[in-house]
């Protein structure tokens, strides 16, 4: 007989949180009975996969140390609390000797970094593992916590105890990970799972995270067909340019503040971007500072009268307000900045804007906006961002794309001077204030499509990669390093080779050496060819969410109270628990990572799950001690 145990398979951002929820319950009620904790992955734990140690330091992150934690803190409200150190405050108390660290260049990084800089994801990884072990050494004397260095490849009930199938590392000492663990209760923090396939059989380097790419096939002088026009593809830019002997140097002649050239080392390739859109992600502002708490004043008074109304009709019910919301941060700045746009006193406007949704006059923002500025000045409208491509010819859609990115970028070095940025991070940031209305088929299918559409705008605007990276990508492209292909980016072949098309002219853009993909797809459940995943569907422990809408990735249900994965049957399996991005469809803007400060929706989901993991080794417990009387 096994003593009552945890298994955590998977040691990133989420499963590192996991434990520190756990940790935070026992120490504020120690069990009386020992408890085994079991952490699963094979990669080191806290980092885990994506932010291990040894990857290229100009792999960077794509959120500020100051919106990053593992910690809990007051907005919380956790009856069992354990603050620590967000990844800014810990860079702080690296710097300051207050916090030891094993190496000279994590503490001269760390000295480095604001709380707003842009990092690199391995110094991010030096901030989780040390989390990791400071709740490791937290745990009290009947609590032990064993690390396995494996992946989890099958989990079957037997007797109402998880028996999970372990494939150590093939480095692992063979005595150190057993091959088989018994665990009462299982989270499954998975993170963002890898496909197993590798794509269409004309892909050359598939999706994946970039370190893990082997951007090593494209050789120097290949002619290389990109997807993607985001984060992705900036950071493989950087990976064949400046790790290959590049350099990125300011600008002889600027045309704005921070505008690069850059200096080739005879060792970078040709790159031809495009996607099925064709359009850039934006750059993220250069805020000079924490970016600023997004003021969603619209959306967040109307949040209990709709919570109460679903399902809703995204476009009706909810987009209004965030444009509304998006559109009040465009005019107070403008109006603080620029009050020559008016043509009226723009007071009325702001206070229609600002005025509670069913307030007099707030249905007519967009007259009273008419009305009140002069007719040459820019409207506000997110839209806009997907305008279309007005040019046809390869060269001219090249150099359309190439301003359109460089007009952004003039707006993101305006930073809080830039209205238009300021509406646009307002607009994206209503990604994580929606979650109450949208998680758990909270909007009709019929306005699914409406509420993707939203998701996918705010993405091209939120998601996008910080400013030095577009600046250098414009660099690149100004050195012939990049050339943009515009919309309806498909790869064929024909008699020659690999063509690269897009969807403004019948004939073949160029013909490429390698077929490479710069994104990240949300895992898939029934694409991804994982064992562990695989085995839950077919064992009927897990099963495909129904709400799941026509071109979004399968997601596995979950139940809404505590993340227990929905089985065959309908009906949840009691112990099995499942927090992250693999559900992302039912439950919204998963991908993030907790942020400080903000009543973080990703702790409290692990928060939990871990309480009623913990109540099923109290149960367990209980029960045993009932049955040897």
């Amino acid at each position: 007989m096994h003593s009552p145990a945890i298994a955590i398979v998977g040691a990133g951002v989420r499963g590192t949180a996991a434990l520190g929820r756990i940790a935070a319950r026992v120490i504020a009620a120690p069990p009386a009975d020992p408890l085994d904790i079991h952490v699963i992955d094979p990669f080191p734990p806290g980092s885990g996969r994506i932010w291990r140690d040894g990857q290229p330091r100009s792999l960077v992150m794509n959120t500020v140390p100051a919106h990053s934690t593992v910690f809990d803190d007051a907005t919380l409200a956790f009856s069992a609390p354990f603050p620590g150190p967000d990844f800014a405050s810990w860079c702080a108390g690296v710097a300051a000797g207050d916090i030891a660290v094993e190496s000279e260049w994590v503490h001269d990084a760390a000295a480095l970094t604001l709380p707003w800089s842009t990092p690199s994801r391995s110094l991010y990884g030096h901030y989780l593992r040390w989390a990791h072990r400071r709740f490791a050494k937290s745990l009290p004397p009947q609590v032990t916590l064993t690390v396995h260095a494996a992946s989890a490849r099958r989990i079957a009930v037997e007797a109402d105890v998880f028996r999970i199938a372990l494939d150590p590392v093939p480095l692992a000492p063979p005595a150190a990970t057993p091959t088989t663990i018994m665990a009462d209760t299982v989270l499954l923090a998975l993170g963002w799972v890898p496909r197993t396939h590798c794509g269409s059989a004309s892909t050359d380097v598939p999706s994946e995270n970039p370190i893990d790419q082997r951007i090593e096939r494209i050789a120097p002088g290949d002619r290389v067909a990109v997807h993607g026009m985001g984060m992705g593809f900036t950071d493989l830019l950087s990976l064949v340019t400046e790790e290959r002997g590049g350099a990125y140097i300011p600008a002889s002649a600027p045309t704005r503040p921070g505008a690069l050239e850059y200096r080739a080392s005879g060792r970078e390739p040709s790159l031809i971007a495009g996607s099925r859109s064709g359009l850039p992600f934006l750059a993220k502002p250069d805020f000079g500072a924490v970016p600023p708490r997004a003021r969603l004043s619209a959306l967040h008074a109307a949040i209990p009268q709709l919570v109460g109304r679903r399902p809703l009709d995204f476009a009706v019910d909810v987009l209004p307000l965030i444009e509304r919301d998006a559109a009040a941060e465009y005019h107070r700045a403008l109006s603080e900045l620029h009050p020559d746009a008016y043509r009226a006193d723009p007071r009325t406007l702001l206070d229609a804007l600002q005025a509670p949704p069913d307030g007099t006059g707030s249905a007519h923002w967009r007259e009273l906006e008419d009305a009140s500025l002069d007719a040459a000045v820019r409207r506000f409208d997110a839209a806009a961002v997907l305008a279309p491509f007005a040019s046809r010819d390869a060269e001219a859609l090249d150099h359309e794309i190439a301003e359109r990115i460089a007009d952004d970028a003039a707006e993101a070095a305006l930073g809080l001077r830039s209205p238009w940025k300021r509406a646009l991070h307002v607009f994206q940031a209503a990604r994580a204030s929606i979650i109450p209305l949208t998680d758990f088929g909270g909007t009709a299918a019929a306005s699914s499509d409406d509420l993707r559409r939203y998701l996918f705008l705010a993405g091209l605007i939120g998601s996008g990669p910080p400013l030095f990276r577009v600046e250098q990508l414009l660099a690149a492209h100004r050195a012939g390093v990049v050339r943009f292909a515009g919309p309806g980016f498909t790869v064929r072949a024909d008699q020659t080779g690999r063509a690269v098309h897009h969807s403004l002219s019948a004939e073949p853009l160029s013909h490429v050496d390698r077929v490479a993909e710069a994104f990240l797809n949300l895992p898939d459940a029934e694409r991804l060819g994982d064992p562990l995943i695989d085995g839950l569907l077919d064992d009927g422990l897990a099963r495909i969410w129904a709400g799941t809408a026509p071109g979004e990735p399968a997601t596995l249900e979950i139940a809404e109270a505590d993340s227990a994965l929905v089985g065959a049957s309908g009906a949840p399996t009691a112990g099995l628990h499942s927090v992250g991005p693999l559900h992302e469809a039912i439950r919204r803007f998963t991908i993030i990572a907790p942020i400080p400060g903000t009543r973080s929706s990703v702790l409290r989901e692990i928060d939990a799950a871990v309480e009623s993991m913990l109540a099923r080794t109290r149960a367990r417990v209980h029960r045993t001690a009932e049955e040897a009387a």
